[in-house]
């Protein structure tokens, strides 16, 4: 196990002395182009528009800047297309509604999608889709034929960090409520970091499935994103659960999706805190889906340095590739995801509900050696 140093668990209160700033000057391209040039230029041609975004509609500190624009009507609605060659378990079962495009804004240092787009989306100022009528209206064809649940934004966004800005959620939820609009009773899934549910208030909560991002504080804190003075972008893990408990109570099946789990100095520890104390505090997500950090590719971290980004405060240098993605070796994520199994169904059990545990973009290799082979993850 590699480590950089243990953690502390109140790191996200630590002071950094670095200079106060938003964000920083990005690098050069390989041509020797700012890396930003793909950005600056279609904001030169009219195609992205900046806005600023203030931090009380936001639940942020502070405020965030995204790039407004408009998605064609033919490509509002992503499917989700596996590759057939890859040994990485990923059941078919949603297409995304593209409510945006890059990293979310909240500028997680190892974000898949900040090496998806590369020099095309800035990962501190999302690309946010304003066309919202036309979206509803795509939906709501949709939902007239069989198919699979659909994201909001789950593999391009978050799904509700800017709905107090857009009110994408606030649309289309009651789409998906009733039988005259969705006949074939086809679910949206929700997944965020952010504490918006009160955008939700008053809303119907049939065939909708609210996901939050979770971790232990300590290791949200490692890699989540934070402004370059230090102070995180993304809200505390503490109103996070008390989000995920409004939800709850509101109607609405929770899920928790903890992904990815890092493992730190005394993990083991760490985690049976998180998991034994959300039980005792009445916490009842439906499903806890599992997924240790991977990577796309190895320049996942140089793109993000390139971009400006602060590095992480933790890394792992042993990982390798199994299937589409870099991971710790698979001996390692089998001792992982079976000691925390033994901790989160105990943990439950007393309270007489043990959410369904899976796993996510796991080989089938590994999913047999920890005996969860069905496919009820997040997104089914």
């Amino acid at each position: 196990m590699t480590t950089n140093r243990p953690i502390s668990m109140n790191s996200n209160k630590a002071s950094i002395a670095m200079p106060k700033s938003i964000c920083t000057k990005p690098g050069i391209t390989k041509d020797g182009k700012p890396f930003d040039h793909v950005v600056k230029d279609r904001t030169s041609k009219g195609e992205y528009r900046l806005q600023c975004i203030p931090a009380k509609t936001l639940g942020t500190a502070r405020p965030i800047e995204v790039y407004r624009a408009t998605r064609a009507k033919n490509n509002i609605i992503k499917p989700w297309e596996p590759n057939t060659n890859d040994d990485t378990y990923c059941p078919v079962h949603w297409s995304d509604i593209a409510i945006g495009r890059g990293a979310c804004g909240f500028r997680c240092r190892a974000c898949f999608l900040i090496l998806t787009h590369r020099a095309f989306c800035d990962p501190s100022r999302h690309v946010l889709y304003e066309n919202v009528d036309d979206y509803a209206a795509v939906v709501r064809t949709e939902l007239a034929k069989p198919g699979p649940n659909l994201g909001l934004g789950i593999d391009c966004s978050d799904s509700l960090l800017y709905e107090g800005e857009t009110g994408h959620a606030r649309r289309l939820i009651p789409l998906f409520g009733y039988k005259r609009t969705n006949p074939f009773s086809r679910k949206l899934i929700l997944l965020t970091k952010s504490i918006n549910v009160h955008y939700l208030e008053g809303l119907q909560t049939t065939n909708i499935l609210l996901t939050f991002s979770l971790n232990p504080e300590a290791i949200a804190d490692l890699w989540e994103g934070k402004w370059n003075d230090g102070l995180r972008i993304t809200p505390s893990i503490e109103a996070r659960l008390a989000t995920s408990a409004r939800a709850q109570k509101m109607g609405f099946e929770v899920r928790w999706r903890v992904d990815p789990i890092l493992p730190v100095e005394s993990w083991p520890e760490v985690y049976r805190t998180f998991f034994v104390s959300a039980a005792a505090e009445g916490h009842k997500p439906t499903r806890i889906t599992l997924g240790t950090y991977r990577e796309m590719g190895r320049s996942l971290l140089t793109v993000s340095a390139k971009w400006g980004l602060p590095p992480m405060e933790w890394m792992l240098k042993e990982l390798t590739k199994d299937g589409m993605h870099y991971h710790l070796p698979e001996g390692r994520r089998i001792e992982i995801y079976k000691q925390l199994l033994s901790i989160i169904r105990p943990a439950w059990q007393a309270t007489g509900t043990i959410p369904i545990v899976a796993l996510c973009k796991e080989t089938m290799g590994v999913r047999a050696s920890v005996e969860i082979t069905h496919n009820h993850c997040n997104c089914e």
